[in-house]
């Protein structure tokens, strides 16, 4: 109260000389204002002003739920209906592998190792399948073995999930020679293989050849299936079409009549056979592995080897009809589906 009537007091006395000088009045008249709004302002005595922030330790834990509140740095994605994200500042564009990476972790990176088979549907060109696959035009060129550039509706093309080429280790091949021969690194193929070291490789096997240039006298060549095969089995196997995925398996082991591939682990079962569902059952060499592949028709190969935690299969049609190799997986790879023992 004594405050108050000083100030009051002073407003008198400033007034007297004011009436000589409206200049002087007018600058007063602004000081004592604002002398009354610091010492009765709804703060009490102090004024709340936006340029300054509350201390973080002082804000409590529920800091982002304060109506309001000033944050000087926004987040770089915001959660829109719960269910999507989007860019808030600085504009970032997000991908459909990046969401499928934060969504499946490990899992989604072993899955974009696979190769697949797209077929071909109408208005598509070599240009927007690359686009839609995210590799070069001349990875599916060198990989299909492609001589125009004119494709057809229902043709199946072999989709690499990097830019580069595939690779058949022939005899006397090393990581290496391999690096050298397609202009690359041995320790990207060796990393995206997930190789043991330079030497991991064994003749048959199929790599991926990441950043990899095809020489232009190079093609893949198909390993031999006649060399190979028993011939349906020494005729115990059901006869199953030349060049898919179930003839090779049959070619094998004696195969009954199980359908496609995708149906061989429920019918396996129902006739009495060994299975089990799941990427980490235990392998056993002579089984046939159910894997994740064509959704129509499936896909199987047939355990070669087992070592550790690698699973080394032999399949067909997987880099083109009628075309073996050998492939290492390992235990637990989303790829596989099970086992018929």
């Amino acid at each position: 109260m004594d405050r108050f009537l000083k100030a009051t007091q002073g407003i008198k006395t400033y007034l007297k000389g004011s009436k000589r000088d409206p200049l002087l009045y007018l600058g007063g008249t602004a000081a004592v204002l604002f002398f009354l709004l610091c010492a009765f302002g709804p703060s009490g005595g102090a004024i709340s002003s936006p340029l300054f922030v509350q201390p973080l330790e002082e804000r409590g834990e529920d800091t982002f739920l304060i109506p309001g509140l000033s944050i000087k740095e926004s987040p770089d994605l915001s959660l829109i209906q719960k269910n999507s994200l989007a860019a808030i500042s600085p504009p970032i564009t997000v991908t459909p592998q990046v969401l499928g990476a934060l969504a499946e972790g490990s899992e989604f990176e072993e899955a974009r190792r696979a190769i697949i088979q797209y077929t071909v549907k109408d208005g598509d060109s070599l240009w927007s399948i690359a686009q839609k696959f995210d590799i070069s035009v001349d990875t599916i060129v060198w990989a299909n073995d492609v001589n125009s550039a004119l494709i057809q509706p229902g043709q199946r093309l072999v989709i690499l999930p990097v830019s580069g080429v595939m690779h058949l280790v022939e005899k006397g091949d090393t990581v290496e020679s391999i690096a050298d021969k397609y202009k690359t690194k041995a320790d990207e193929i060796v990393a995206f293989n997930d190789l043991g070291g330079n030497n991991d490789i064994f003749e048959g096997e199929l790599l991926i050849v990441p950043g990899g240039e095809m020489p232009y006298y190079s093609s893949i060549e198909p390993i031999s299936a006649g060399s190979l095969s028993t011939n349906n089995f020494y005729g115990r196997s059901h006869d199953y079409p030349y060049g898919q995925c179930t003839w090779w398996v049959a070619q094998k082991r004696a195969i009954p009549s199980w359908g496609h591939a995708k149906d061989w682990l429920p019918n396996a079962a129902a006739s009495g056979y060994a299975t089990c569902r799941g990427r980490y059952c235990i392998p056993q060499f002579g089984a046939v592995v159910s894997l994740v592949g064509d959704p129509l028709y499936g896909h199987v190969g047939y355990v070669e080897r087992v070592s550790g935690d690698r699973v080394v299969i032999s399949e067909m049609n997987y880099i083109g009809w009628g075309r073996m190799n050998y492939r290492t997986l390992r235990v637990g790879d989303p790829q596989i589906l099970g086992y018929i023992y």
